[in-house]
């Protein structure tokens, strides 16, 4: 495990900061690939070893972050949802597997509110192939959707949720929504990650949730986030960063104005936090939609 404490649940962020903070260009076991388009970008982080996965605290797989500069003002936002549909289908074997769609967060919280937002734009299936016969076309793909709310409200772990209805629903692939945290303002509703490593979901904030991925589910999880939410201290560190225009011990001062300020229980989120989520979950959504 890296010993930088990282502020961001994002993989290209953690890469850069390791590379800033250990003076390197390249890191063994991490391959990058970036593809630019003209209104957004798109980052590959390939974790292919232990030490990749242990220099940024992530595990071995896929970390394909879109980024967009200003999601409110996408003139082409089809062209993001056929690009995001289409990582998608390389991240699921088969035209016909089945799927279930998984909201995290908690629906009351508007920053936390991503996962139930998606959920409620999914086109789901299975009642309908399981009920009736010739309605939908053979090659429809069966979807179901749950929003297993958070344990403050049900008293149960997330994950032990989404095991238990996952033996019953027995789906091959599970996809995960989640609000997840970055170091950047800039990037706080205007960035979206898909991984096929699962994920803990809570982990950046209480760390309580156990892990949901294929042991825990017996199918395969691919994640998708949008970073909703910055901590104070990482917003008043990059500040001093930009001030004194330099890197050293960046991570040594983090946890210093973290002391100071005694912010590791605030987050922040910005004013227009409702309309990011209405944008991002329809992009999502609808790029879910597009492969059943």
């Amino acid at each position: 495990m890296s010993d930088i404490k990282f502020n961001t649940d994002m993989a290209d962020e953690r890469v850069d900061e390791y590379k800033v903070i250990n003076n390197m260009s390249d890191i063994d076991g991490i391959d990058i690939k970036e593809e630019k388009f003209e209104e957004f970008k798109v980052t590959e982080v390939n974790v292919t070893n232990e030490n990749g996965a242990s220099a940024i605290d992530k595990q071995i797989g896929k970390y394909i972050t879109f980024e967009m500069e200003n999601v409110k003002y996408i003139n082409n936002r089809e062209q993001v949802i056929n690009k995001l549909k289409d990582y998608l289908l390389q991240l699921i074997d088969s035209k016909t597997s089945s799927i279930m769609v998984v909201g995290l967060g908690n629906m009351y919280v508007t920053p936390d509110a991503l996962g139930s937002k998606v959920v409620k734009g999914i086109d789901v299936t299975r009642h309908i192939l399981k009920l009736t016969h010739g309605i939908l076309s053979e090659e429809t793909r069966e979807v179901s959707a749950i929003c297993p709310g958070v344990m403050g409200n049900t008293g149960i772990q997330t994950s032990e949720i989404i095991s238990s209805v996952s033996k019953i629903v027995n789906p091959e692939y599970i996809i995960v929504i989640d609000s997840l945290m970055s170091k950047s303002i800039k990037r706080v509703g205007a960035s979206i990650q898909i991984s096929n490593t699962g994920i803990t979901p809570g982990s950046g904030i209480t760390g309580i949730n156990s892990k949901i991925d294929k042991d825990s589910t017996n199918a395969r999880v691919i994640s998708l986030g949008v970073p909703m939410v910055v901590d104070i201290a990482t917003i008043t560190n990059d500040a001093l960063s930009k001030i004194e225009n330099s890197t050293d011990e960046k991570n040594e001062r983090y946890q210093k104005i973290a002391a100071t300020l005694d912010t590791e229980n605030y987050i922040v989120t910005p004013k227009d936090i409702d309309e990011l989520i209405e944008i991002t979950s329809d992009i999502i959504s609808q790029s879910i939609n597009e492969i059943i």
